[in-house]
């Protein structure tokens, strides 16, 4: 039996968020969100950006860097 390939799959548009991952973390008594996330670009690149809030308030936005791989949070 044949498999059919799967030759409609089209690359993301460039900006669209490809994949995306979120943790909490603790330091001293303040618990913070850590978001992380990878952005398609052109010709097929990825661009790995995190965040980082406090409740709801961010408190450092969309900045490029891995932070993912530093917390075993396997997005890629």
């Amino acid at each position: 039996m044949d498999i059919p390939a799967n030759d409609d799959q089209q690359e993301p548009e460039v900006g669209a968020v490809v994949k995306q991952a979120s943790m909490t973390t603790r330091i001293h008594q303040t618990v913070y969100t850590l978001e992380s996330r990878m952005i398609q670009l052109g010709a097929g690149a990825v661009r790995s950006e995190y965040r980082v809030l406090l409740e709801r308030d961010v408190i450092k936005d969309w900045t490029e860097g891995d932070v993912a791989q530093y917390f075993g949070l396997d997005i890629y």
